[in-house]
């Protein structure tokens, strides 16, 4: 098992919808942008040494204007533990194009209701309760007695955070925490690790209110597409972040207090814009998953 943070080696990044498949213009503006900003991530992500690969839709024409893209987010789905790929796709042609990823290289295993971004790897592999079920959490602790796992409701106390743990704290390296202020027994998980918690006027949302900056409303969408649309209002993209190595971490935008304790633990921050994060309600943590690690 690899931790969160080791020197990244491979990395499958999502994907949205071609937009060739759709006819609303504003909707191909959302899609071809959305499209430059993976595309300028995976341009980073290679120009520091590291193997992108992306899984690709079937067929175009088996768009579903009310389907949400389920390859945008591998992070949800895809979870590698021991040697093991454990996918959580909800759809056959997804978990095929996973698998083409894949390509035979480790056994996978796929599992309803599993969301596997409740499940963060480190020095021992912790699943948040708030996310994963019991039986869930047993049958992969019970998969892998070599393994030492952590059970517990590590994040969300009256907080909506879609059951992802990744929007709620992420490890930045070994020792290096960033968490909202709805992190959990941190620092009894974590003991004698340095945490920074993030308030409320940290998150990024000071232009929700003008929908001509930020997308991020379904009346802002036509009614077709809208089951698209996420609920940003309860993320901190300033959490949703990517570790290359120990010293680099991928990250959407400037933030100060993030800033300022990324330089006291030597970690340099690399923008990288995601203008449609708001809509997706996804960060660079989100649309990426870490398949390979030393």
């Amino acid at each position: 098992m690899h931790s969160e943070y080791g020197k990244l080696k491979e990395v499958w990044l999502g994907r949205a919808y071609s937009p060739d498949v759709v006819s609303d213009d504003f909707v191909k503006q959302i899609l071809t942008e959305t499209e430059e900003d993976l595309q300028a991530l995976s341009n980073t992500l290679t120009g520091m040494g590291v193997e992108v690969k992306r899984p690709n839709y079937k067929v175009d024409d088996n768009f579903i204007a009310g389907r949400f893209p389920q390859l945008l987010h591998p992070r949800d789905q895809l979870q590698l533990i021991n040697g093991k790929l454990y996918i959580g796709a909800d759809y056959e042609e997804d978990i095929d194009r996973w698998t083409e990823l894949l390509g035979g290289r480790l056994p996978h295993i796929t599992l309803d209701n599993l969301n596997a971004s409740s499940i963060l790897r480190g020095d021992k592999c912790y699943i948040d309760a708030n996310g994963i079920s019991r039986d869930r959490a047993l049958y992969i602790k019970n998969a892998n007695p070599e393994i030492d796992f952590i059970y517990d409701p590590m994040s969300s106390r009256g907080f909506d955070n879609n059951k992802h743990t990744d929007g709620v704290f992420t490890i930045i390296k070994e020792g290096v925490i960033i968490s909202t202020p709805q992190g959990r027994n941190l620092e009894t998980i974590f003991p004698n690790w340095d945490i920074l918690y993030l308030d409320h006027t940290d998150r990024d949302l000071r232009d929700l209110a003008d929908s001509k900056k930020i997308l991020w409303s379904p009346d802002q969408i036509p009614v077709e597409y809208r089951r698209w649309v996420g609920y940003s209002p309860e993320t901190f993209f300033d959490i949703n972040t990517l570790t290359v190595d120990s010293d680099n971490v991928l990250v959407t935008r400037y933030n100060q207090k993030v800033f300022e304790f990324l330089q006291k633990h030597k970690v340099a921050p690399h923008i990288i814009p995601l203008r449609h994060r708001y809509l997706w309600d996804g960060g660079l943590h989100s649309l990426t998953f870490d398949f390979e690690r030393e």
